[in-house]
């Protein structure tokens, strides 16, 4: 239920509990304390006490006279809803009980009479929360304002004891306790709770000891089961009431164990919270489930010098009507008809006061269920409000009998509403009605369909001609349908209406989806529903199927039967096609990921190989020989670049990035291109001149164009034209390649970008082609996009972010040169046999060398074995600490020290940042090794 809701569970459940608890307190201390005197004395009242605290109207009412609502609400309904004030000042000074609230944000403390009475002072007048603060005992403040604070910032309830000093001077024990209160915004808007005077209990606790003879006796005569245990966990007595809940005699448990006799309580939470009892020192209250004997238990549990007091009763009954209160709370609570409970009042007409109000109430009105509570249903009609009907209502409420009504009522926003209602009395015991509860729904828009028929079918027809939707209006009766224009203009059909308009309809959707289809529109028809949506496929005039989006308004009479439904069609195949673009994407960037992984493992290996190879070539003076290894070293190379496409196609292709013009390279690749394309294919040059400059790989930009020639012309057997086209579009660049061949179908457009995959024959293609493409683009911060269809040709957009003037930069470039050296290097790599390679090489360049196959080991090995003139170092290698965070760390520890790391994937730029000096790209040769580590031995002594 809503935070303040009459009778919801927020206000009215916080309230009862801490009022039910405070009496059931002073009832337990008295038998506790009093024996049977006191018993005698405390048992009228306290059942008093008790009808009180469950008699929810007069709580609730309480809560919202007390603190509910602002002063000036409050000041409007100072009549109780019940009429009974005496009955509740009775109470609350039997209870020595009082209520106050503090509004937040102004902090005023308003208390009710008997609050002021614990206090020994008159007055009703709002004090500073300060003020309140300062009747409390100096060594309490602090804790009391701390609690208040917390419950102010998070929510939470508090529940404490402490001393005031009162008006006369005389200290006294009270019990506070303080709940939140939120508004519709779900924020804190007020703090209110009870305030008992306890002095007495305190008291009457000093003394208990001394009562201790006469309570041993009261207990054979109360209506509780009572029985003590030893430090032993035995039975020292039981009562009357304990032998016939247990179903065990007192002769038979005395002296015994309590967990040998009972072995469920022994392996269960009653062991639980008895020991944690005896341990903590504290009193145990709990519920439990006893199966054996089908019982619920309350069960309260003292511990003492002795041992354990236990008194509990059989709860099954109240158990259930609590379960069943509850369900009845929440199922009224989220219903989508309003209830509405009113007092009975003594007159027709303004005499009933609003005591409660459900969610839909307030959903429906507008108005929150404080803005409702006390006030007279009266307060909802207005001007159009049917004057006979309020008065038929009248005298059905006056004679206590039901009655059925529909009436015009106003919302908060003075929205005008339909309400169709039942309004039901409650009899009370002497038979006269107490309550009177009204339910029902809005019908707002049943009746203004009956009202305006005729409006809303001309406003059909306006709507119908204005939308790009295909709307229709199906007459269920007769089966008439009735299309507006874009029947024709969407979906080429004719738009005259047919007699049998469904079996029309039906027949236009896919047969795999017909039965569905069909199925929800006759299952939403024959229900309760409102509206119907389906997704399906449409066929078109032309034969061909739409993706469409169908959604209908169902129009029932007043016997709730559907007798007309308008709807529209929505064309939503473009929206698929991107949804299904969407999703490749997320495809290909998986399959990108788990390209790159394998490419870079043959980047180890093929380092290995060309290097070797190279060692091979160089060395051996055979010619035969010498051929072979020139051989491997050729294969190794092309393994090389197969492993490029891939980690292109992956996004991990170390790129050389240059601002070009995107013009240049298809400029000076014209010849290249025409010669490639062959004599049947026309190439055809459409250079923007404003096109732009890019910053790309020019080298991967000449790979891609020509890639997509060459896939143009293998798609043109028997010739054709390319053009390649390029333009500004918003921010990019956009360079186009279009071909007039025999294109592709929905199922190869949505793998052309998958590495492998190719429709050429066996032996034609490697399928990395457009991969390779896809990648680079990618990688260059661009997209693509590919536009084909069977028989129409193919035509691929690549995009490009377009550079602003000042954001093109003087190329430069620089050569080193390839020396020996004599210097210790530090070899970093994990892979035994690229470090292995590493390590040859270096040697025989004339290099001292010492290897780690890790950060960590490496660390180590610069403190012990060095000094190192240079660190060479993967990037990626096991460990917490990888190769980057390695060169950070040398950095900080050997600022002097050149590192240079050597990786397979893209980030280059940004790994050199770290290393100051620019990484190695695997595989390398053994030439590529030597001149880039000279490189950073050299400019580090310049440096």
């Amino acid at each position: 239920m809503p935070r303040g809701n009459v009778g919801g569970a927020t206000g009215f459940r916080a309230l009862v509990t801490s009022l039910r608890q405070a009496v059931l307190d002073r009832f337990s201390v008295g038998l506790l304390t009093g024996g049977i005197s006191a018993f005698v004395v405390a048992w009228p009242a306290t059942y008093a006490w008790l009808w009180v605290v469950s008699a929810a109207p007069i709580v609730a009412w309480w809560q919202f006279r007390r603190g509910a609502a602002t002063p000036e609400v409050a000041s409007r309904q100072k009549p109780d809803l019940y009429g009974d004030q005496t009955l509740l000042e009775i109470a609350g000074k039997t209870a020595k009980l009082g209520g106050w609230v503090v509004h937040l944000p102004d902090r005023k403390l308003r208390c009710s009479d008997e609050t002021w009475a614990i206090h020994e002072r008159t007055g009703d007048e709002a004090i500073t929360f300060e003020e309140g603060i300062g009747y409390f005992a100096p060594e309490w403040q602090n804790k009391v304002v701390r609690l208040f604070e917390s419950c102010v910032t998070t929510g939470l309830p508090y529940d404490t004891e402490a001393e005031i000093i009162t008006a006369a001077g005389r200290r006294k024990w009270v019990r506070v306790i303080g709940v939140a209160i939120r508004d519709d915004m779900d924020r804190v808007s007020r703090i209110q709770g009870a305030f008992q005077d306890i002095d007495e209990r305190k008291r009457l606790e000093n003394t208990a000891r001394d009562l201790e003879r006469r309570f041993a006796e009261s207990m054979e005569h109360i209506s509780d089961a009572f029985f003590q245990l030893d430090p032993d966990w035995r039975f020292t007595y039981l009562n009357h009431q304990a032998e016939r809940l247990l179903e065990r005699s007192r002769s038979a448990l005395l002296g015994s164990s309590i967990w040998q006799e009972f072995p469920e309580a022994a392996s269960g939470v009653i062991r639980q919270h008895y020991e944690g009892a005896v341990s903590e020192g504290k009193t145990a209250d709990f519920e439990v489930f006893y199966e054996s004997l089908d019982v619920w238990f309350s069960v309260t549990a003292y511990p003492g010098p002795t041992g354990l007091t236990v008194y509990f009763r059989d709860v099954t009954k109240r158990r259930a009507a609590d379960q069943q209160l509850h369900l009845l709370e929440m199922a009224i609570s989220r219903i989508e008809d309003f209830v509405i409970i009113t007092t009975a009042g003594s007159q027709p007409g303004n005499g009933q006061t609003i005591v409660y109000v459900n969610d839909a109430f307030v959903k429906i009105t507008g108005y929150s269920s404080d803005d409702a509570s006390g006030r007279s249903p009266g307060f909802l009609q207005g001007k159009r409000t049917d004057v006979a009907t309020i008065e038929k209502i009248n005298r059905a409420i006056a004679q206590s009998r039901a009655i059925h009504a529909e009436l015009v009522n106003y919302a908060k926003d003075g929205r005008e509403y339909w309400v169709d209602m039942l309004i039901a009395p409650i009899i009370g015991p002497d038979g006269r009605a107490t309550h009177f509860v009204a339910t029902g729904r809005d019908i707002t828009d049943r009746k203004r369909a009956a009202e305006k028929l005729v409006e809303s079918e001309e406003r059909f027809a306006i709507v119908a001609m204005m939308t790009t939707d295909a709307v229709w209006d199906w007459d269920i009766k007769n089966g008439r349908v009735q299309w507006n224009g874009s029947i024709a203009s969407i979906f080429g059909h004719g738009e005259e209406p047919v007699e049998d308009g469904f079996a029309a309809w039906e027949a236009k959707i896919h047969p795999d989806d017909r039965s569905r289809v069909v199925s929800s529109l006759l299952a939403a028809i024959e229900g309760q529903a409102e509206t119907w949506q389906e997704e399906y496929r449409f066929r078109r005039g032309a034969g061909t199927y739409a993706e469409v989006f169908d959604q209908g308004h169902i129009i029932r009479n007043t016997s709730a039967e559907a007798t007309r439904m308008v709807g529209g069609v929505r064309d939503v195949t473009e929206t698929r096609l991107k949804e299904a673009k969407r999703l490749q994407a997320q495809r290909l960037e998986a399959i990108g990921q788990l390209t790159g992984g394998v490419a870079h493992d043959f980047n180890n290996l093929l380092t290995v190989l060309i290097g070797t190879a190279e060692t091979l070539a160089d060395e051996i003076s055979d010619p035969r020989l010498s051929a072979v290894a020139q051989l491997n070293h050729k294969a190794s190379r092309q393994g090389a670049a197969l492993t490029r496409q891939l980690l292109t196609f992956a996004g991990r292709q170390p790129l050389e990035p240059a601002a070009l013009n995107v013009n240049g390279p298809i400029l000076a690749m014209e010849g290249l291109l025409s010669s490639a394309l062959g004599e049947t294919i026309m190439l055809n040059l459409q250079l923007d001149p404003a096109a732009g400059h890019v910053r790309a790989d020019a080298a991967q930009l000449e790979a891609s164009i020509v890639n997509l020639c060459i896939n143009a012309r293998d798609a043109m057997p028997n010739g054709g034209k390319v053009t390649i086209s390029t333009e500004q579009s918003s921010c990019d660049a956009v360079v186009r390649i279009a071909d007039s061949g025999f294109g592709m179908d929905a199922e190869t457009r949505a793998k052309a970008f998958e590495p492998f995959f190719t429709t050429k024959p066996f032996g034609k293609g490697s399928g990395l082609g457009l991969s390779m493409v896809y990648g680079f683009v990618r990688q260059s911060g661009g997209r693509i996009e590919i536009e084909s269809e069977p028989g129409k040709g193919t035509i691929v957009s690549l995009y490009f972010p377009r550079l602003a003037p000042t954001e093109i930069p003087a190329e430069t470039s620089a050569s080193g040169v390839l020396d020996r050296g004599n210097e210790h290097i530090l070899v970093v790599e994990d892979d035994t046999m690229v470090r292995e390679f590493a390590e040859g090489t270096l040697i025989s360049l004339g290099y001292s060398v010492t290897c780690a196959a890790d950060a960590t080991e490496a660390l180590r090995i610069l403190k012990t074995d060095g000094p190192f003139d240079l660190v060479f170092s993967d990037v990626v290698m096991p460990g917490e600490m990888d190769g980057r965070a390695l060169a950070t760390e040398l950095i900080k520890q050997y600022p002097m020290l050149p590192v240079v790391l050597t990786t397979g994937y893209a980030d280059v730029e940004s790994i050199g940042a770290e290393s100051r000096f620019r990484p190695l790209v695997k595989p390398y040769s053994r030439r590529q090794l030597a001149e880039a580590l000279r490189e950073a031995i050299d400019a580090a002594r310049d440096h």
